[in-house]
Order: C-alpha cells, then sequence, then structure tokens
C-alpha cells in the first residue's frame, strides 16, 4: 500500500509540474530561511554552554544610586574576590578579569599591538572550560610578569616553536614569561582574548578600597548552593567593607546616606549563561545581545515557513474541484477516507522532503554570505548534531503536515454521487479560507517591511544626528603612548603639513576609547546632595576645537592663562546636575584617591552637550582637565588625498618608532562601529523581508493563474458583451487590492507595537510616521500588482473564440 501511495503521488507531482515546482521553490526558500534563522538563535542561546561549570558560575554585578544617577555595573571592588571565598561557604572560588592599558608585544622582530588582552588570576582554569595546550594550569598565572597565549597568537610570534619559557617585551617597557598556550576561545563565550596576563603582575589587584569598581568577579559555587542565599548576604558585606570608606569618603555614614535616600546600592549575581542575552552593564567584556532579537528571530523564522506552508495550503484547496472526480472514482472503488487522507499527506510529506533537500543546498550556498550579514561564523556542522538534526525532522514533519492536512480533511470528505454529479459547495468555504490565509500572508510580509524602514530610519538618524561634535575627517593614530614624551612633538611635526589643519593629544574620545568615572563635587562640598560620579577626561589645550565642539559658555583651555592646570571645563548636563545657573567661576571639587582627598578646580567653561555613549543613553554629566593623556592623537585633515596623508604620516612614525606598528582609524568609522548590532539587525530584517514577499508572490502568481484558469469562461462572455482589457484587468486583480489593503489594516497596529518596543532602547529616537507605514503598504500592493498583473493581462489578451470553446 505504501508503494503505492509513494507511486500515485509521484504522478501527481509530475502531472502538475508548474504547480509543483512553485510549491517547491517556496516551500525549499522558507525552509533554508528557517533553518539559518534557527542556526543564528541555537548560538545565540549556546552562549557559554561548553563551560561544564556553567549552571554554577556567577558573575557578582552591581546597582548603585548616588546623586541622582544610576549605574548598572558588571565590575567589583578588587578586595571582593577574596572576601566571598574567605567569609562565603557557599563559593568554592573565584576569578577576576580585568583590562587596562595598551598592549605592543615584541619578539625579536615581530611586534603586534594586541586588542584582546586582561589580566586574569591563576583560578581561571579550575573554574572556566577552557583547555591548556601547553604548560601547568595549576601555576602558569602564579608568578608576575607571567602571561599565557591562546594558539594562534602563539602561532603569530613564534611559529612552530615551542613558546613556554620563552620572553615577550611589553610597550617596550617590561619583559614578561611565556608560561603557556590556551586553545582558542570558542566563538560562542562572552568573552574572547588572546592574552592573559597573571594578576600578580598588576599593582591595583592588591587594592584594599571598596571605593573603586574595576574587576569583573565571578565566583564558583559549590554543587547545590543557593545563590539567592549569597545574594542575601550581601547587604552585610557592604556595611561592613564598603561603609567605613564611604564614610570616610563622604564625611556620612552609609546608613546615613542610605537613609536620607542620597545612596543606595547593592551587588547581585549573573548566572554566567544569562550574560549574553539578559545583560547591558557598563563595563561588559564585550557587547552583548538581546534576548528579544532571539524572540524575533523565532517568529520571523516561523513567519516565513508559514508563508511557505500557506501557498502549498492555498493552491491545494483552489485545484481542489480539479481532483474531486478522482476522489470519487477513488472511494466508488472502496477507498476509505482515512486512506485518501494517508496519500494526500504522502504528497505533502514528499513534496516537503525533496524541498528539504533543496533547502540544505541552499543553506549551503547562502551559509557565507548570512555569516556577514549576521556577524556570527555559523557551519554546516551545526545541522549534525542531534538536536538540529531532531529540529530538521521536525520541520519537515511540521510543515508537512501544515501544508497537507486540510486539504487532506477537504478533498477526502468529498461525497462521491456530489462529486461525480459535479455538484460541489466547498468552494465558498474554500475561498474564504484562502482569502484569509493570503491577507495572513502580507500581513506578516508587511510588518517585517515596516521593521526593516523603521531599523534604516533610526540609523540614518543616528548617523546624520547633531551629536555635539564633528566626526568627519578626523584621523585617530593609536599606540601613541609609545612616543611618551615626543606625543607634543609628534603633533607638532604633523601640524606643519598643510593637509593636517588641528592636533590633539588624548587617550578620551566620545566613541569607545577609554573612560574614567570619579566623584565629582560641587563647590568642594562633601554634604551636597547633587555630588556625584561622572566622566573625568584627560585632554589637552587642543581637544574642543580639534573634534569641533562648541563652547557655549565662558572659554577654552589656553596657554596664556597658567592657571588652566587647575581649571575645569564642564558640560551642559553637569552643570544641570549641579544645578548651576552661571557655573563659570564655581568649583569643583575632585577626588584623587581611595583616601577620599581632593583638589578644587574652577570652571572656566561650559562645552555644549555632546554625545559620548551610543544614543541609546542621555547624555550624562562629564568634566574635562588639562593633563597627559597620550594614548591616541586626532588629526583633523582638510584634504581629498586620505590616502596620501594616512602614508605621510606612516612616514613620520617610521622615523620616530621604527619597529612599532603604524596603526590608525577613523573617527566616524568607530561611531558607526557602536551600532553595529542594529546595522546587523537592520540587514537581517532587510533579507528575510524580501524572501518573505517573494513566497508570498509566488503563491499569488499561482493563485491569479487559478482564478484566470476558473474564470475563462466568463472572461470571453465578458469581452464578447464588450468588456474591454483594462475592465478585464480591474476585474481579476481587484480581488487581490482588496485582500493587501485588509492585510495593512492587520499589519500596522502590530508592525507599530513591536517597533515601537524595539525604539525605547533609545534615548534619541524617530518617531513612527505614518509614511513609513503607508510606504510599506504601497510597495507590498506594488509588489502584489505587478505580480497579478501578468496573468491577468495575459487573460485579458486572450481570443475570446477560445475562451467560450474551453472544456
Amino acid at each position: 500500500m505504501l508503494k503505492n501511495y509513494i507511486k500515485t503521488a509521484v504522478r501527481n507531482l509530475l502531472k502538475r509540474k508548474g504547480y509543483s515546482l512553485i510549491n517547491i521553490v517556496g516551500l525549499a526558500i522558507g525552509m533554508a530561511s528557517c533553518l539559518l534563522i534557527l542556526m543564528f538563535v541555537n548560538d545565540e542561546l549556546s552562549y557559554d554552554t561548553f563551560n561544564e561549570k556553567a549552571d554554577r558560575i556567577h558573575r557578582v554585578a552591581g546597582s548603585f544610586f548616588w546623586g541622582g544617577r544610576s549605574f548598572d555595573i558588571a565590575v567589583a571592588p578588587a578586595p571582593a574576590a577574596q572576601v566571598l571565598i574567605d567569609e562565603f561557604p557557599e563559593v568554592e572560588n573565584a576569578v577576576r578579569f580585568r583590562q587596562r592599558g595598551r598592549y605592543v608585544f615584541r619578539y625579536g622582530d615581530n611586534t603586534y599591538r594586541e586588542m584582546r588582552v586582561s589580566y586574569v588570576d591563576s583560578s581561571f582554569f579550575e573554574i572556566f572550560s577552557i583547555p591548556l595546550l601547553k604548560g601547568n594550569p595549576a601555576t602558569a598565572l602564579l608568578d608576575p610578569n607571567t602571561l599565557i597565549l591562546s594558539r594562534n597568537t602563539a602561532h603569530k610570534y613564534f611559529g612552530d616553536e615551542n613558546p613556554v619559557g620563552k620572553t615577550l617585551r611589553l610597550n617596550d617597557q617590561t619583559d614578561y614569561m611565556v608560561t603557556g598556550v590556551f586553545e582558542e576561545i570558542p566563538g560562542n563565550s562572552h568573552f574572547h582574548f588572546d592574552v592573559f596576563i597573571s594578576m600578580e603582575s598588576l599593582r591595583e589587584s592588591k587594592s584594599k578600597t571598596w571605593m573603586s569598581q574595576n574587576f569583573q568577579t565571578y565566583i564558583l559555587l559549590h554543587e547545590g548552593a543557593d545563590p539567592a542565599a549569597v545574594e542575601a548576604k550581601f547587604p552585610a558585606m557592604l556595611i561592613k567593607y564598603m561603609g567605613p570608606q564611604i564614610e570616610a569618603f563622604l564625611g556620612k555614614s552609609m546608613e546615613k546616606l542610605v537613609e536620607e535616600n542620597e545612596l543606595s546600592g547593592e551587588f547581585y549575581l549573573q548566572p554566567l549563561r544569562d550574560i549574553h542575552l539578559h545583560s547591558d552593564l557598563i563595563a561588559e567584556m564585550e557587547a552583548t545581545s538581546d534576548i528579544k532579537y532571539v524572540y524575533i528571530f523565532t517568529v520571523i523564522a516561523l513567519f516565513i515557513l508559514i508563508i511557505a506552508s500557506i501557498n502549498y495550503l492555498n493552491l491545494s484547496t483552489a485545484r481542489s474541484a480539479g481532483r474531486a472526480r478522482e476522489v470519487g472514482i477513488r472511494k466508488v472503488l472502496g477507498s476509505f477516507r482515512s486512506q485518501l487522507m494517508r496519500q494526500f499527506l504522502m504528497e505533502s510529506m514528499m513534496l516537503c522532503l525533496v524541498s528539504l533537500v533543496i533547502a540544505l543546498g541552499l543553506v549551503r550556498l547562502a551559509l557565507p554570505f548570512f555569516n556577514g550579514l549576521s556577524g556570527k561564523v555559523l557551519s554546516l556542522s551545526a545541522l549534525g548534531n542531534s538536536t538540529m538534526l531532531g529540529v530538521l525532522v521536525l520541520v519537515a514533519i511540521f510543515v508537512g503536515i501544515l501544508a497537507g492536512s486540510y486539504s487532506a480533511f477537504l478533498l477526502s470528505a468529498f461525497q462521491p454521487v456530489n462529486v461525480l454529479k459535479g455538484q460541489l459547495k466547498s468552494e465558498a468555504k474554500t475561498g474564504w479560507l484562502r482569502s484569509g490565509l493570503v491577507i495572513f500572508q502580507f500581513a506578516a510580509s508587511i510588518i517585517l517591511i515596516i521593521g526593516t524602514f523603521v531599523v534604516y530610519n533610526q540609523l540614518h538618524y543616528i548617523q546624520n544626528k547633531k551629536l555635539g561634535y564633528n566626526k568627519e575627517q578626523v584621523i585617530i593614530m593609536n599606540n601613541t603612548y609609545l612616543l611618551g614624551d615626543q606625543s607634543e612633538t609628534f603633533k607638532n611635526q604633523m601640524l606643519a603639513f598643510p593637509q593636517i589643519v588641528k592636533a590633539s593629544v588624548s587617550d578620551y574620545l566620545p566613541v569607545p576609547s577609554n573612560n574614567n568615572n570619579s566623584a565629582v563635587l560641587p563647590d568642594g562640598d562633601r554634604d551636597s546632595k547633587l555630588a556625584t560620579s561622572m566622566q573625568n577626561w584627560i585632554v589637552d589645550y587642543d581637544y574642543i576645537t580639534t573634534l569641533g565642539m562648541k563652547i557655549v559658555d565662558g572659554r577654552d583651555f589656553s596657554r596664556e592663562f597658567s592657571t588652566d592646570t587647575k581649571a575645569t571645563i564642564i558640560n551642559q548636563a553637569a552643570a544641570k546636575q549641579f544645578d548651576w545657573a552661571q557655573p563659570v567661576g564655581r568649583r569643583i571639587g575632585r577626588i584623587v584617591s581611595n583616601q577620599g582627598d581632593m583638589e578644587l578646580y574652577e570652571v572656566i567653561g561650559v562645552v555644549e552637550d555632546f554625545h559620548f555613549e551610543t544614543l541609546k543613553e542621555t547624555i550624562g554629566p562629564l568634566v574635562m582637565f588639562l593633563g597627559n593623556s597620550n594614548g591616541n592623537i586626532s588629526f583633523r585633515v582638510e584634504t581629498e588625498d586620505i590616502s596620501g596623508t594616512i602614508g605621510l604620516l606612516q612616514k613620520e612614525w617610521k622615523k620616530f618608532l621604527p619597529h612599532q606598528p603604524f596603526e590608525y582609524s577613523f573617527l566616524d568609522d568607530r561611531f558607526a562601529g557602536m551600532y553595529q548590532t542594529e546595522q546587523r539587525i537592520g540587514r537581517i530584517f532587510g533579507v528575510f523581508a524580501g524572501f518573505a514577499i517573494f513566497i508570498g508572490c509566488l503563491g499569488l502568481f499561482a493563485l491569479a493563474a487559478f482564478t484566470a484558469e476558473q474564470r475563462t469562461k466568463e472572461i470571453g462572455i465578458r469581452k464578447v458583451l464588450g468588456a474591454t482589457a483594462p475592465n478585464i484587468i480591474r476585474l481579476l486583480t481587484k480581488e487581490f487590492v482588496i485582500l493587501i489593503a485588509v492585510a495593512n489594516v492587520i499589519a500596522w497596529p502590530v508592525a507599530f507595537l513591536v517597533m515601537k518596543g524595539w525604539l525605547k532602547d533609545f534615548s534619541y529616537r524617530i518617531p513612527l510616521n505614518v509614511w513609513v507605514f503607508i510606504g510599506a503598504g504601497l510597495l507590498t500592493l506594488f509588489i502584489a500588482l505587478l505580480t497579478v498583473s501578468f496573468q491577468a493581462i495575459k487573460a485579458a489578451l486572450a481570443d475570446p473564440a477560445n475562451s467560450l470553446r474551453y472544456e
């Protein structure tokens, strides 16, 4: 019987080659899109699961409120890890990470700048499941001035030599012995480093202060330990260790500050596996993702798969009358309804199987493009594990049942007497079903198109918003701290060239760079309720003019005033924080030590607020001081020969430091890099919105052809009675126009709610303009009409004599 089902199914598929091809193409593209998205989602959900002890690893995070500002941080004080080990019986072990400074390593003639470097405690390998390929994990990071390298980094410096025991020189100052080589950290980790330096090498790691939080701290709980029980003890830990330091710092007890609502704070635990998708804190080791994107892409995958299934379902019900005689004869000859249902489901499953095979081929072809689109490094091997194989089988079964079940129930229910008499009453019922499914298809497509438009418009707004500084035509030279005392000399030498009009030496930039949150007190008043922690930037005399910032009150730093070394420039947000209507001439207290020592600075100017974080954040208070911070030199250029200017910078750099790498970046590129996630989301939205529209149009094309075929005789009669070609085209397209209009009515409010929620993440955002929705609706209508019109025009231009002889 099974063999007969298969033979009949193959015969029916080959008999209707056009409709079979449309179904297979639509399902294959739908399945391929769904598989790509599921691979993406599976990768997102797999972060940090490779760690064998992942369920027991937690990160210590903090949430603090001071001076009217909130700080949610992914770091803890230096001594917290040891306190947790010594005083919390639930804690088995702890490890700290600390990233600071710049890292240029040299071995012989090989010199490289390493971007992914962290100091780490020797307990690292006892907590995280990263294999150490060479060296002893128990001792590799015990001693000061030792480090371990990733496998690829070790090969970069040493080739095939054994690196253990060899020495790398850091920043041409300090020698570090290589004590191990570790395997590359998996892509699905929330942190990635190429070099780990022993924490014993960092003097700051031995600090006893609780007032400075700079260490990402992870704890390993004992088996069966309750994280909530650990968190419940954190308040007492804060009072015991942080309380006395806060009192010395601000002159008030911690309890008093909390009572007066001037200060509040807590530490809490984040499960390791939640960090990538559920955390977006200050001082994350890498940019994280968001669980909402997992939900969004899962829904998109289902939408596309359902749209493809709807094509099959629509075409099956549309052609049900054509197969009614076959059903009638089979029933007369003794076939049971269950047998007919199995027959139709077999056809559906076979079609899905063929589509799945083609879909796997499409996935293989599309994977490099999709990796570039999503920023992932996915491979077909991801489809080889048992979970994904199970998903593939479930997808095929789901689509087969979804696409074939209704037609199986519908066709097998036909009464043979009525069928053989040509009396079918189901057309109106199936017509309503087809209309509803077409509406769903295009409503889903419209939602995706609106999402694409909104993401694109928000990114365009970000790129063109007035930022408070000019990001164009600025070249940033990196690693300039290697120049030491010659930084200013190099800067002035470059200013002698006409294409370089301004230059500034500072490690602080309004894009991801150095940052320094420190306490600032208005008028040096420790009792002020307006005191808070804010950005403290070290700049030079030319910083504000080089970056195109604007002084709105007072003046800029000037070499003509020797007192400017004890002066400060604040932004408008800082003036607002301190409630100063006339800030110039006021003083601020700057905390300069962990013991609470304070220096006073006079405010000489107010700079217009500028964005130094992403547009997801409101502009916070910031103060600038003169000083030496020579990690970068910014050059504003006025030339069309950018490559020539870069060559000039490199030539002069080599005169100063012939053995050090020359590295540069553009300020506008670094700004754009802050929104890579949103850019990827926009591209993915656009691509899969296109797929959804294409699949929907495939079905629409086939439905239009079927409609024209069913109304062949009617069209012939109308033409004989005087109907023109435009009348016929209007007749055949009117129904589809109505369906698209209804789809828009359904899609608009859904898209509005979804995109309004997405835009909430941005403090500065576009309004949801009605023209976005109208534009998406018109685009969908245009594409649908283009699809339907081909069949409509073909039917309208047909010879009515042939139409009247039809059937």
